[in-house]
């Protein structure tokens, strides 16, 4: 399946995979999201699934599901609390229940809207709330509507990613992220996303990433490259960019998803 080509399409997509679909795992995640979210009047998933399906469809996405809820932090607390919900280091909390995932945040306790880089007041906020461009898009879980920049699906049809908010908690996790992207799915990395990676990607940086993939993945794929200085160039050249997505696909095993 190809990129959506309109966020209509990315609508009929996520409302069939989450409300039309017959499987065991879907239902499940349906009763999980009536059961603990749909209470509140906005809630939305951000990022990652959304992201996945609008553009490989179902078959792209492969991870955890991140909501964010815009209501009182209290009242999402409260929700955590009655889930056994673990506080994540981003200021929302993580359970795991019928072998789904689930990440979620009240609004005012998203990271951006925390530290003071966004004035966050609503879900449509969050769209300039994300690191990565091909993050800013949400689905409005109660509307059942998508929510994302005109020129969203432009840039990801275009297979050019960029930085939306430089800010971040985590400059290695971005880096590590940017760079799996980047090789996986074959991109190119735009002006910000590449200065990020420059001055980023040092012998230190490239060190810590391969710590990050040693402790997310069974292989290690990055250690190939042997230095920061030769995955730089590779990362730079689209010949070779596209030679690597092919190996890595290969060599991993890749479903098509880096989150």
């Amino acid at each position: 399946m190809t990129v959506a080509a309109e966020q209509r399409i990315v609508k009929r997509r996520m409302d069939e995979y989450l409300w039309w679909e017959k499987s065991a795992a879907n239902v499940r995640l349906r009763a999980l999201l009536k059961k603990h979210f749909l209470d509140f009047e906005r809630v939305a998933i951000v990022g990652g699934m959304v992201r996945d399906i609008a553009r490989a469809g179902k078959r792209g996405f492969h991870s955890d599901i991140d909501l964010v809820i815009e209501a009182p932090a209290a009242a999402v607390a409260e929700v955590a609390a009655k889930n056994g919900a673990r506080s994540n280091r981003f200021g929302g909390y993580s359970f795991v229940e019928e072998g789904w995932k689930l990440d979620f945040w009240a609004l005012e306790t998203t990271w951006a809207a925390r530290e003071g880089h966004v004035e966050v007041k609503c879900l449509e906020d969050i769209t300039r709330c994300t690191f990565f461009d091909w993050d800013a898009i949400l689905y409005d879980l109660k509307e059942r509507k998508v929510i994302c920049g005109d020129s969203y699906l432009d840039g990801v049809r275009r297979g050019r990613m960029d930085i939306c908010l430089l800010a971040n908690p985590s400059y290695l996790g971005n880096l590590y992220r940017a760079v799996k992207r980047i090789l996986a799915w074959d991109l190119e990395p735009g002006p910000k996303l590449r200065a990020f990676i420059d001055k980023h990607l040092d012998d230190e940086g490239f060190d810590g990433i391969v710590r990050e993939e040693n402790k997310r993945c069974k292989r290690a794929f990055l250690p190939m490259f042997g230095d920061a200085q030769t995955l730089r160039r590779l990362l730079a050249s689209k010949d070779d960019r596209r030679q690597i997505a092919t190996v890595y696909a290969r060599q991993m095993s890749f479903p098509g998803m880096i989150h």
